[in-house]
């Protein structure tokens, strides 16, 4: 293949930019809610030491913010912050210094409630410790020089106006800032007691002074409107050489910044792992666009076509990203990267592993795990470093044509056209997708969005998330703020559910009684007659915790507020009713059953459930029918194409279409509102069927059921008995995928490979332990506290299970999402001020499901930890109260099935 000179010339610049280091592409609060719909407003941020440092000048900070650090901020726009922020500093743009909201010091506080785009602080909020570092800084702590405007040239200050200098106690003048005392006319403020000088939110300059004997305020400068009447004026030399004697002059912030930066740089000396860094960054240097266009042919893996090896290199640089710290929107540092690359090369891998052990070891298992099958024909890592700067400039493409480009072309629905529907239906709504086999029946005309497809793999899984994101953005329903903002708008609709008559039900013999009080068809019932447009809204609450909703919960009996905790919890409940089994093994619910995999114990997917058949139909499957063996191949591949079309249905497979396409609906929106499911369904035959990939039929029946594939002697036998399982499974995925499609834009997940889809979904099936420590936050303890250190080496050695039943406890889901930048909140562990009883019993530990955070005591030991978290794990039924109930509410929740 033979690159345009346009393309290398732009992913020789994207390699150079990126090697740099130096810029940070971050979305602003300017871009608007859609990731996609306002590029213009994005900014490439400079996030070099120098820029940053002169950009805190220009707002007269005492110390330079540098990218990374982290930020208590206690102003906004010039007011005191009932609820401190924290932030975290991006970089510079246009001398701004740009940063992050992380979280806020609330129990409802989350990544997402102060927005998680980017913006600039000015003067009026680095005032009176507006903005205080966390921690020592990456700054060194190196004092930043003053500004001339700040701490102007003057012998003091004298007060004119006849009333006199009022003193208040902040920059601002509002009902806040308090009076401290008058300063009377003629007074002259000695330069000593002269603070700095600033301009408030109005314009108004001020002045901090420290005068006896009233103490630190404010003074104005002027009279705000009228005739501006002056209040002080600067007092002059009375020799004008003495002005600059003891003074330097900082006019312009780079004037600051460069006497900053060589002081930071004496502050700053390298180590000799970083002397090494920078040779080994060094040696990735590229001269010039000749030398990268060889290195961009050389960096094909041996052995795989060039679509082949640069959808491996994009799922390594992806899965590198995801794990690689301060990585955000498929970007991560060049360096870094590199050296993960180069510690998977076994003819590089000696002289790096020195330099890349400082990285953390789940980055480097990331990429031998993605590398492992091509190790050994892997070409040098400066010649992969090129082929990823390429798919990144590709990416960044992407991202602005996505919305332009269609995914499902007109002749790919036209028969006249030599599409893929027949007979006037659609045979995606008839098969919902291809096998191998049927690519080579039907005929596919070329278009813009086959090609796509093709090349689904090269695309990063950040930019087809963004793209995702924003049309579910776009297409969310309205919904008008209420009156008060802790108050959810009336259009968000409450929907009871009995929890508890549930628990009985589910725990009973009756199939008929499962049904009907089950927490999934109490919610069938209370949505029925909803339209998808109810279903997709996304209202955040304030306190709520950044969840999204569609509707609002009521725990019939628990006495519980719905602050997102309940919303969570009836579509855990839902999925693990779906997949529950009676004592003989069968489905409880009848709406998805365990593969023959799962009944038998054997193959990989024995946890995977299967969509639930009516038992005269799986008769029908498991003895079929004489008059097809007299059906010629031809008509037998017809009919299999169109089996949801020709398919017979009565009353008990209307009830399960219906019941299995509420569930899409359920799955749908619980993508939509960020909460991962727990739903083991088979990649062939749901999940790369919804993405459109092509599948082999033999791989299909082998996923749920290994035993037929191989024990199964008759060839034509065996292909009606596959081909009928696989219809039937294809005509329920076509009500599944209607429900879903109601509130998912489900013409857009043939972007995604069937493995990407099932993450976005149903999140990480493993609760990774070192993932949710990364996001935790201590309130009372330190990581350092010897109950903490207990804490993590109980929840490492807890099986799957109980993993599950202590995040369902805490977060009132069962999955944590793939990555740590997809958590709305972090994960909080506080201590328990409740005091020891007088037997020396401990108290349990408790938690708050709406707002992601275990109350743990004091436990002296281990054991006593271990066994108090898996007794409230394995026996709480309800979740905690936030009120007590009446008794009218409670014979309800409690009452008899």
């Amino acid at each position: 293949l033979t690159f345009p000179p346009w393309v290398v010339e732009e992913s020789f610049h994207e390699y150079t930019r990126w090697k740099s280091g130096r810029w940070l592409r971050s979305s602003t609060r300017g871009s608007g809610p859609c990731k996609l719909s306002s590029y213009g407003l994005d900014a490439y941020l400079d996030t070099s030491p120098f820029a940053c440092a002169a950009a805190c000048a220009s707002i007269g900070l005492p110390i330079a913010f540098l990218r990374g650090d982290r930020v208590d901020v206690k102003r906004s726009a010039g007011r005191i912050l009932e609820l401190q922020e924290e932030a975290v500093v991006l970089g510079t743009y246009q001398g701004r210094l740009f940063y992050r909201l992380v979280s806020q010091k609330s129990e409802g506080g989350s990544l997402m409630e102060g927005g998680g785009r980017s913006w600039f602080w000015d003067e009026s909020e680095a005032v009176d410790g507006g903005l205080q570092l966390i921690g020592e800084g990456l700054g060194k702590s190196v004092k930043l020089p003053k500004l001339n405007r700040f701490n102007p040239q003057h012998n003091g200050l004298k007060v004119v106006y006849v009333g006199g200098a009022v003193v208040r106690s902040d920059l601002e003048i509002f009902d806040g800032s308090k009076s401290v005392g008058t300063i009377p006319s003629g007074t002259v403020i000695p330069r000593k007691e002269v603070i700095e000088r600033r301009m408030n939110s109005c314009g108004v300059v001020r002045y901090l002074i420290e005068h006896e004997p009233i103490g630190r305020g404010w003074i104005s400068s002027c009279i705000r409107g009228g005739k501006e009447e002056a209040i002080v004026e600067m007092m002059p030399f009375e020799n004008e050489g003495n002005s600059s004697l003891d003074q330097h002059q900082y006019i312009s912030p780079e004037d600051s910044a460069r006497e900053w930066y060589s002081n930071y740089e004496k502050e700053s000396q390298s180590s000799r792992h970083e002397l090494e860094r920078n040779h080994f960054s060094q040696f990735l240097n590229i001269d010039s666009i000749q030398e990268f266009r060889e290195l961009l042919i050389a960096g094909v893996v041996g052995g795989l076509s060039q679509l082949n090896s640069d959808s491996l290199v994009a799922a390594t640089y992806g899965k590198i990203s995801d794990v690689l710290p301060d990585s955000s929107e498929g970007d991560c540092s060049f360096l870094d990267c590199a050296l993960v690359i180069g510690a998977s090369h076994p003819r590089e891998r000696g002289p790096l592993m020195g330099m890349s052990s400082s990285i953390d070891a789940i980055v480097h298992e990331a990429a031998n795990e993605s590398l492992s099958h091509v190790i050994d024909s892997l070409p040098p890592t400066k010649a992969l470093m090129a082929r990823i700067s390429m798919l990144r400039a590709f990416n960044r493409r992407a991202r602005f044509g996505l919305p332009w480009l269609p995914l499902r072309s007109a002749q790919e629905s036209s028969a006249i056209l030599g599409g893929l529907s027949g007979y006037g239906t659609s045979l995606e709504r008839a098969g919902r997708t291809w096998d191998v086999k049927s690519q080579s029946l039907w005929v596919q005309a070329p278009s813009i969005s086959s090609r796509l497809r093709n090349c689904r793999e090269i695309l990063f899984t950040s930019t087809k998330r963004s793209f995702l994101d924003s049309v579910m953005d776009a297409t969310t329903t309205p919904t008008p703020l209420s009156h008060d903002e802790y108050e959810l708008p009336r259009e968000v609709r409450t929907v009871r559910v009995n929890r508890l008559k549930a628990h009985r039900a589910m725990a009973s013999d009756d199939t008929g009684t499962k049904k009907k009080h089950s927490v999934i068809s109490q919610l069938q019932r209370e949505m029925r007659g909803w339209s998808g447009a109810t279903l997709r809204r996304g209202f955040v609450a304030k306190g709520h915790g950044g969840q999204k909703r569609a509707f609002k919960v009521k725990l019939v009996g628990e006495g519980v507020n719905d602050y997102s905790g309940p919303y969570r919890e009836v579509f855990t409940d839902a999925m693990h009713e779906v997949t529950d089994l009676d004592p003989s093994g069968n489905s409880s619910l009848g709406v998805l059953e365990p593969s023959a995999n799962n009944q038998a114990g054997v193959g990989e997917g024995r946890d995977l459930f299967v969509f639930a058949l009516p038992p005269n139909e799986s008769m029908m499957i498991n003895h079929p029918e004489k008059e097809q063996y007299v059906l010629s191949s031809e008509e037998r591949d017809l009919l299999n194409s169109f089996s949801s079309i020709t398919h017979k249905k009565d009353e008990n497979s209307r009830e399960i279409e219906e019941a299995i396409s509420y569930l899409g609906k359920l799955v749908g929106t619980a993508c939509r509102h960020g909460i991962p499911v727990d739903l083991p369904l088979p990649l062939g035959v749901v999940w790369k069927r919804l993405t459109e990939e092509s599948i082999d039929v033999a791989d299909i029946l082998k996923e749920i059921d290994i035993l037929a594939s191989r024990t199964v002697q008759d060839e034509e036998s065996f292909s009606i008995r596959s081909d009928n399982v696989l219809a039937s499974q294809r005509r329920l995925l076509n009500s599944f995928v209607e429900g879903m499609s109601s509130v998912l834009p489900v013409e857009l997940l043939s972007m995604f490979t069937g493995e990407q889809l099932r993450g976005i979904i149903c999140g990480n099936p493993e609760i990774d332990v070192e993932l949710l420590r990364r996001v935790v936050e201590y309130e009372g303890y330190n990581e350092c506290d010897m109950v903490v250190i207990y804490f993590w080496e109980v929840l490492r050695e807890m099986t799957t299970l109980e993993r599950k039943q202590f995040l369902q406890f805490v977060w009132a889901r069962n999955r944590l999402p793939l990555k740590e930048s997809d958590f709305d909140a972090p994960f909080k562990i506080q201590k328990d001020t409740k005091t020891v009883d007088k037997d020396g019993d401990y108290p349990l530990p408790s938690a708050s499901t709406c707002f992601f955070s275990l109350t743990l005591p004091e436990y002296p030991e281990k054991e006593m930890l271990k066994q108090k978290l898996l007794f409230a794990i394995e026996n709480v039924t309800t979740m905690e109260s936030d009120y007590v109930t009446n008794d009218v509410e409670v014979s309800e929740g409690w009452r008899g099935l």
